[in-house]
C-alpha cells in the first residue's frame, strides 16, 4: 500500500466528511467522481447527483453533527481505493442520538485527485 495515495485518499474522505458537516454542496461535489454508484439492500443506483442534501437532513431528521468515527482506508492501490466508517453517531443539536451508521466508499484516482464512485451504508436508528 503506497503511504503517499493512503493519506491522500484519507484526505479526501475528510474534506468529504467535513463539507457534509457544514452542508457544503460544491466541496461534496469536488470529492465525487459521477456517475455514483449508490450501493443500496437491494439494488444499486448510478447517481448524476449526490443523493442527500445535508441541509435537508438536517430538518428532516434533526441532525446536526456526526461523532465516534472509526475511518479505515483498508486498501489501496494506484488507482484506486476502499474506506470504510464504523460506529458513526448522528446527533441532535442537544446530543441525543438519532442513529448509528457504517459505511463503505470506494475511490479512484484521477487527473484531479481521488474522488469518491461508490458508497453503501447502513443504518441502525436510535
Amino acid at each position: 500500500m503506497d503511504k503517499n495515495h493512503r493519506a491522500q485518499v484519507f484526505e479526501t474522505y475528510n474534506r468529504y466528511l467535513n463539507a457534509f458537516n457544514e452542508a457544503d454542496m460544491k466541496t461534496i461535489n469536488d470529492c465525487i467522481s459521477y456517475p455514483l454508484a449508490n450501493i443500496g439492500a437491494d439494488s444499486v443506483k448510478m447517481l448524476d447527483k449526490f443523493p442527500v442534501d445535508p441541509q435537508e437532513l438536517k430538518k428532516k431528521i434533526g441532525w446536526a453533527t456526526s461523532n465516534a468515527f472509526e475511518i479505515d482506508v483498508v486498501a489501496v492501490s494506484d488507482k484506486k481505493a476502499h474506506v470504510v466508517i464504523r460506529n458513526v453517531r448522528r446527533l441532535r443539536s442537544d446530543g441525543s442520538l438519532i442513529e448509528e451508521a457504517t459505511g463503505f466508499y470506494a475511490f479512484k484516482n484521477t487527473n484531479n485527485g481521488w474522488k469518491m464512485y461508490a458508497f453503501s451504508d447502513i443504518t441502525y436508528p436510535a
